[in-house]
């Protein structure tokens, strides 16, 4: 069971440059929901799962009606996602569901998706695996996946494809009894997942899902233990700077003395936590060819150059600027003509 509900922070950030287009205020929506704001322009590693609905819910109370994110799928760049790679391969709208179903557990770790058939009906359906009862945002998370399965099925079904039956979470006073883009459809409330109901015959019909030609990122997969959830929760938050204890005690939920405590029983500590976030994102800023390594050290909370140097040599095997050369070196070879 995953230990902290992770979303991919890449998804977090197509939402919130989503946001940015809309001329709203998506940094102080992220500022409130404690995600860092340069995951819009670096989207790596994951976001707590508790972050991000609290992200969602910020702009609904700000920027207007409950219903705020039933549309919302058709305003975003949803192409770009690495869950929509194999959809491209779909042929049929049953083919694009089961991809999705099988890849986007990798952006979204605390859910599942599935196919289910009934009859005449077919169910497309989220569940949530993670408790999230108590967490703000449980709405705007649900009419945003709600949006996103419905588009994916009107690649197939049309763009005005409306479904006759639908099943929410929500109760029947909530966020759908205020919306008007269902008219008609039956909806069974307080339901234990999201559905919506699909003709069987039309799971046959051709669909052609192109993903956008901008390059994704293909994420790892989230981890499946406390060090690796943490790693991956604090990524995001490197480049700013190194986040500290009581930080990352907040976003997975604990104190940092039961943090301390978790790790110990992993084998691992905080400390060894934090040089593996450090190492990792030297080599990366070392990469780029860029900054100077005093300007690396820096970034990277070091006090001076010599510091991070001898850090850096004990992961590395060698100091940082011959780490670079080295990376350039081995550049030029692979520039070079076969003989």
């Amino acid at each position: 069971m995953q230990t902290v509900p992770l979303i991919s922070a890449a998804r977090v950030a197509g939402l919130a440059r989503l946001l940015d287009r809309m001329g709203l205020p998506a940094e102080r929506y992220l500022e409130r929901a404690r995600i860092p704001v340069q995951i819009r322009e670096d989207p790596v590693g994951f976001v707590p799962g508790r972050s991000a609905w609290t992200f969602m819910g910020e702009a609904t109370r700000s920027e207007g009606p409950r219903d705020f994110y039933v549309d919302i799928a058709r305003l975003s760049d949803w192409r770009r996602g690495a869950w929509v790679r194999p959809l491209a391969h779909a042929v049929t709208l049953r083919d694009a569901i089961q991809g999705m179903c099988a890849s986007y557990v990798r952006e979204v770790a605390m859910v599942r998706l599935g196919l289910d058939v009934n009859g005449p009906l077919a169910w497309f359906w989220r569940r949530r695996i993670a408790d999230v009862r108590g967490w703000d945002g449980n709405e705007p998370a649900e009419q945003y996946m709600l949006s996103f399965m419905l588009e994916a099925i009107r690649a197939a079904a049309g763009s005005d494809w409306p479904p006759e039956r639908l099943k929410l979470e929500s109760s029947s006073s909530g966020w759908a009894a205020a919306t008007t883009a269902l008219p008609g459809v039956r909806i069974q409330f307080d339901q234990t997942q999201l559905a919506v109901a699909i003709p069987v015959p039309m799971l046959s019909l051709p669909i052609s899902i192109a993903p956008h030609p901008a390059p994704t990122l293909e994420g790892e997969p989230p981890a499946e233990d406390l060090q690796g959830s943490l790693r991956q929760v604090l990524k995001p938050w490197i480049a700013g700077g190194l986040p500290s204890q009581e930080l990352a005690a907040e976003l997975v939920g604990t104190s940092p003395r039961s943090l301390r405590r978790r790790l110990a029983e992993e084998g691992t500590s905080w400390r060894a936590v934090v040089h593996h976030l450090v190492f990792a994102r030297a080599v990366v800023r070392l990469q780029e060819d860029r900054a100077s390594v005093r300007e690396i050290a820096e970034e990277l909370g070091y006090s001076n150059a010599a510091h991070f140097t001898r850090f850096f040599r004990r992961r590395a095997g060698v100091p940082p600027s011959a780490y670079r050369e080295e990376i350039e070196h081995a550049r030029e070879l692979a520039r070079r003509p076969l003989s």
